[in-house]
């Protein structure tokens, strides 16, 4: 008999809510990657217009380069 997990389960399973932080972060990333490459905007700005904190936004592109 096959194993069925629903929805509901799976999505209070903490491995499955880390994946989606995860996921959100890895997202927000590439935004700022993005948009520091297409405008040369300072990590302030793209802080300010991702309404980020600008801690991360300056860790993020320090590490990308």
């Amino acid at each position: 008999m096959p194993l069925t997990i629903d929805r509901e389960t799976m999505e209070k399973h903490p491995l499955y809510k880390e994946g989606i932080e995860k996921g959100k972060l890895e997202a927000k990333r590439e935004d700022i990657i993005k948009l520091y490459k297409k405008t040369g905007w300072d990590f302030e700005k793209i802080a300010d217009i991702l309404e980020l904190p600008v801690n991360f936004v300056k860790e993020v592109l320090e590490e990308e380069k």
